[in-house]
């Protein structure tokens, strides 16, 4: 250590906010539980970092989550030295200084009887509860003894893992013996956990975003009315939405009910460029039966495919046995990114960190047991998730894929994006001369005036993106020669020129006698 005074400058603090509205973005969790902040009334809200989202009662403390218990009957108080191991399969260690969630085991108890515990079956019981609770701060687990009964209460987050099996095992050595009954009181998870993981993620990828965070019962989720309802709320703000649901398994006529609802809000210019749908995948037993997602029509929509496995994803799929995803980091990334990126660029989008180094897909397999064919075979049926590179240390996204055919123009995220930020910002300059007067020459062809004041207009629109470089060039024309006095209706021409992604790279090489 240097001997010296050191300053860590601080970043973030001032709340300065991004120019632009590219990064607003919102984020729709069906759930019956409602955070603290939210009411049935009241249930969407702003957010511009995780303390925010805190604040509401957002957090990961497994709020509303059921304990799973089970008992221990004394039916023999045992003996004098007799011993007694208790054990139990959990998620993860439970220990505040682990950096991954794990399957493993935990020691509930270990020990050897003495003479006030064999008095009777009640002492016998009241010594095995004691002996869990010591260990409480280490694994989480506490107890209570009644008569000679031990009712066994699992720790937060362990949700519905210890529903099944046989998870705790029982070694006595001696005389000491008792009825272990496994599932007593049903765990059941805390869907606030998950709202919260993918708000963490989001912000974690875009720390200077701005979200709205809506909370809808999951009877809205087959047809996904709640989407217009953020969008009205957020006044048309919303560039770019997730959508989380665990209570349907996913189907592709999701896709369709979510299409239609973004269409009837471009219709109405409050158009979402692009929805990120977390879908349920849990029932999915073999990737390479999943649909193909190109042969569809939905054209902003993105099926989001991949999830962590090994740290706080995993541990949620373990604790719901539903799809968690990566929802919340892929939102966070688009939010992140210019509108003519691609999430796909390795140089930018390294979203590993303690979550996502070690990498799953939303039905739980592994990345590393997916063979390379299915992980081609997936990107090209559109869907989107993470994937590692040889040669390269981290986790990157596969191609921002919307589900719409591979030769469409809108086949990617960012063609979206793009084109709506160029329509967006042309409607702000024209919609206040809708209705204005329109003078034409004496032949009734529109004056050179006419044209020229509309082309500025235009212009000026699209000149700040390709300043930017979201747009490589742009043309606007408008024929002269239109009828705008028999049926009062402008036409302009605008074509733009995208800039190019690097989705391949191919470098011709080889040996020569000289150069």
């Amino acid at each position: 250590m240097a001997n010296d005074v050191i300053f860590n400058k601080g970043q973030g603090g001032l709340g300065r906010p991004l120019a632009g509205t590219d990064y607003i973005s919102g984020l729709l969790f069906y759930t019956a539980s409602l955070p603290s902040g939210f009411t049935s009334t009241n249930r969407i809200k702003t957010v511009y970092s995780i303390d925010d989202a805190v604040a509401l009662g957002i957090t990961n403390t497994s709020i509303g989550e059921t304990k799973a218990t089970a008992t221990y009957l004394v039916t023999n108080k045992g003996a004098v030295g007799n011993t007694h191991k208790l054990t139990c399969a959990v998620i993860d260690s439970v220990n505040p200084t682990a950096s991954k969630a794990a399957l493993g085991t935990v020691i509930l108890c270990n020990y050897t009887q003495v003479t006030a515990d064999v008095v009777s079956v009640d002492t016998a019981a009241t010594r095995l509860a004691a002996e869990i609770n010591l260990g409480t701060p280490t694994h989480g687990f506490t107890a209570i003894a009644s008569t000679a009964t031990v009712t066994i209460t699992a720790p937060a987050g362990q949700g519905l893992f210890l529903n099944t099996g046989t998870p705790y095992v029982s070694t006595v050595v001696g005389t000491l013996a008792g009825t272990l009954t496994q599932n007593v009181v049903t765990g059941v998870a805390s869907d606030i956990d998950i709202l919260y993981y993918h708000v963490s993620e989001f912000f974690r990828i875009q720390p200077k975003g701005k979200l709205y965070i809506g909370v809808y019962a999951t009877a809205d989720a087959t047809t996904f009315d709640s989407v217009t309802l953020m969008q009205n709320f957020a006044q048309g703000e919303i560039v770019q939405l997730g959508v989380y649901q665990k209570t349907t398994a996913f189907a592709t006529t999701q896709i369709a009910t979510l299409q239609a609802v973004l269409t009837a809000l471009e219709t109405n210019h409050k158009t979402i460029s692009s929805v990120i749908y977390q879908a349920d995948f849990s029932a999915v037993t073999d990737l390479t039966t999943l649909s193909n997602l190109k042969l569809l029509t939905s054209k902003n929509v993105t099926v989001s495919l991949g999830q962590d496995g090994d740290n706080n994803g995993f541990k949620l799929w373990k604790a719901t046995n539903k799809s968690i995803g990566c929802m919340g980091t892929t939102l966070g990334a688009v939010a992140l990114a210019k509108v003519n990126e691609s999430i796909r660029w390795i140089g930018k989008f390294n979203v590993a960190a303690s979550e996502f180094d070690t990498l799953a897909f939303a039905n739980g397999t592994l990345y590393t047991t997916v063979s390379d064919g299915t992980i081609v075979n997936l990107d090209s049926f559109g869907y989107n998730f993470v994937k590692k590179e040889i040669g390269i240390v981290g986790s990157y996204f596969s191609r921002p894929n919307t589900s719409i055919s591979s030769t469409n123009d809108y086949t990617f995220i960012y063609n979206n994006r793009v084109i709506d930020k160029a329509i967006k910002g042309l409607r702000s300059f024209l919609l206040p001369q809708l209705a204005s007067p329109l003078v034409v020459n004496a032949n009734g062809t529109l004056s050179e005036d006419t044209i020229g004041f509309f082309n500025s207009l235009c212009d000026r629109a699209l000149e700040v993106m390709q300043r930017d470089f979201e747009i490589s060039a742009f043309s606007v024309t408008i024929d002269p020669t239109q009828d705008v006095l028999t049926d009062n209706e402008l036409t302009i021409a605008v074509k733009l020129v995208p800039v190019g992604v690097a989705d391949t790279i191919t470098v011709n090489i080889g040996f020569a006698l000289s150069i």
